[in-house]
């Protein structure tokens, strides 16, 4: 920054010149002994004494104003929009409805969901019959085991042949599931293999056909594909208006409207002769979508079948366990029947038997299990039907409005903004100098149009802004009103650099010397040079750092003879100055 001092050395310089050229003149006059005569005489000066203070510089920015709040309500949903009375300026609260989507879609998948749950029920109360059956054999068995009292030991031998039997036939099966599990865990790994890569090859595919879809989407716009099918619909409908039974049309204007319908079936047939490479691209790419999910759909159904077998399989296995244990069971309980009681042969039994139950009391726990599930469902959907509401997020005033009705609404692109005005945000750019000189707290004056506004700073930025080279500075206005529009433009003023316990002297007392500043001061009526060392400065006041104190009579009027030693004749004057003044911002 250039310093103000420069223009009043200049200022004083021409004085001097000035004053030197007029001894000249009087020397060419007069004699020598005048010439002594008038250097000495007594300089008349002003003088006062300096002042110990502070000495604060505003200086001037530009900001812009912004809302302390402002929030995009964006779609959770893609739908239509049926109605919405909501338009820019109008002001909302929070919870307030803003618009109304088509709900169809959601309120299918609740009842799909509503379904799904009744299915489930179904499957409870069906458990649960299944366990009254269960409860029923289990007392059919205790009493068959009752009956069971006489066995003789040729019954038991045969019967124990037969049960090894089956535990050896049983023993056979499980080796067999077992390796039936081996291969398809490894037919499923392969699958699962060929599965990813044809994921890849659909996703792909599924990538040019939105390309297709675009180009096509974007060709039909260019070349006015649904003006044209707008035009050919009315003039089919015109031609068949004038040719319904019972209705006598005027040659003329049959003959007009049939010309318009041929036009326009002409001009729709231009437009698709144009559109079928891209159509024709369209197709290609949907084709190969179709077959890339078909493969992916056929893979995905055989790892799932896979998967079944699997199931199935180890249901088998687990069933297989079961009915070796209780061939085990039996066959032991078989053998010891000559040296037991037949009390403990029955206890055994029940307990078998209480085996089955147990497991029609399980299959009714699970199927409760998955009625939750699709009770979860049913609330899920139900959360998804709420979607379909925009409300708004917090209270403010309406900035923008992007969907009307019966357009469609889309998560991609906020339908409303709001901005909570009750506290504004103005924002502005200082260099990295005056930055330091800013605090967070600190009150400032924002200008707009001639109308003052108390802020405070809330942020000071800690990076430069690439485009202007400052540091975004923001302030807050509690008390904002109409004037202070989103985005418009105001003046700030803001206190910077200060010096405190500094003296102040009038900025023209400060003489220079090359580079060193200095002050006369009248001491016992002579002039006296002060070298000085000063800091701050505005137009009217400069603060001394060193060389100056506030007891010693400054001179600050200004004389072509003064100079160190110089007789002066002191007139005191007020040392009041102010100490703020306003410069241009950096």
């Amino acid at each position: 920054m250039k310093r103000p001092y420069i223009l009043s050395i200049h200022r004083k310089t021409a004085v001097l010149l000035a004053a030197s050229c007029a001894a000249a003149l009087i020397a060419g006059c007069g004699d020598v002994t005048q010439e002594e005569e008038t250097l000495s005489e007594v300089i008349p000066v002003e003088a006062q004494m300096p002042v110990e203070g502070t000495l604060t510089l505003k200086n001037e920015f530009v900001g812009t104003v912004s809302p302390e709040e402002s929030v995009y309500v964006i779609p959770m949903v893609s739908a239509e929009v049926l109605s919405t009375e909501i338009s820019v300026g109008d002001t909302v609260v929070e919870g307030q409805e803003l618009c109304k989507l088509d709900t169809e879609a959601a309120e299918l998948q609740l009842a799909s969901a509503q379904a799904q749950y009744n299915s489930a029920a179904a499957g409870v109360q069906a458990a649960e019959v299944g366990y009254e059956i269960a409860q029923a054999q289990y007392d059919s068995t205790v009493a068959q085991l009752d009956m069971q009292n006489e066995q003789t030991q040729r019954q038991k031998d045969l019967t124990m042949y037969q049960m090894q039997m089956q535990i050896d036939g049983i023993d056979s099966g499980i080796e067999d599931i077992n390796e039936q599990l081996a291969d398809l865990e490894e037919n499923k790994k392969d699958a699962k293999d060929q599965r990813d890569a044809l994921s890849k090859a659909k996703k792909n595919a599924n990538e040019l056909v939105k390309q297709a879809q675009t180009a096509y989407n974007a060709a039909a716009a260019a070349e006015g594909l649904l003006q044209a099918q707008a035009r050919y619909q009315a003039a089919v409908n015109a031609v068949t208006a004038l040719e319904m039974p019972g209705v006598t049309p005027d040659p003329t204007e049959l003959a007009q409207a049939k010309q318009e319908l041929e036009e326009a079936r002409k001009a729709l047939d231009a437009i698709k002769e144009k559109l079928k490479p891209y159509d024709a691209d369209l197709q290609a790419a949907q084709a190969v979508a179709a077959q890339a999910s078909s493969a992916y759909e056929q893979v995905n159904a055989g790892i799932d079948s896979i998967e079944d077998g699997e199931e199935q399989l180890r249901d088998a296995l687990s069933d297989t366990y079961t009915s070796r244990e209780q061939t085990e069971t039996i066959k032991n309980l078989t053998e010891a029947q000559l040296n037991i009681n037949s009390d403990k042969v029955q206890d055994i039994g029940k307990k078998t038997a209480a085996l089955g139950v147990d497991s029609a009391a399980a299959q009714v726990n699970s199927a409760k299990v998955g009625a939750a599930g699709a009770q979860i469902a049913i609330d899920s959907a139900e959360y998804q039907l709420d979607m379909y509401t925009l409300t708004a997020p917090i209270g403010g005033v309406i900035e923008a409005v992007n969907v009307k009705e019966h357009d469609f609404a889309s998560p991609q692109a906020p339908a409303f903004v709001i901005s909570n005005k009750n506290t504004m945000t103005v924002t502005f750019g200082v260099s990295e100098g005056i930055r330091g000189t800013l605090r967070v707290g600190q009150k400032i004056e924002v200008d707009r149009n001639g109308k003052l506004y108390d802020a405070v700073i809330t942020e000071i930025g800690s990076m430069v802004d690439q485009n202007t080279g400052l540091f975004a500075i923001k302030s807050c206005v509690n008390t904002p009103d109409d004037s202070l529009l989103t985005g418009s433009t105001v003046k700030v003023t803001a206190d910077t650099y200060s010096q405190t316990d500094a003296i102040l002297i009038p900025y023209d007392a400060v003489y220079y010397d090359d580079s060193q500043p200095y002050v006369y001061v009248a001491v016992n009526g002579v002039a006296q040079r002060r070298d000085v060392e000063t800091g701050i400065f505005d137009m009217d006041t400069i603060t001394v750092l060193s060389g100056l104190t506030t007891q010693e009579q400054l001179i600050t009027s200004w004389s072509a003879n003064l100079r160190e030693g110089a007789e002066v004749s002191v007139q005191m004057i007020s040392g009041d100055a102010d100490n703020t003044q306003t410069t241009d911002a950096e």
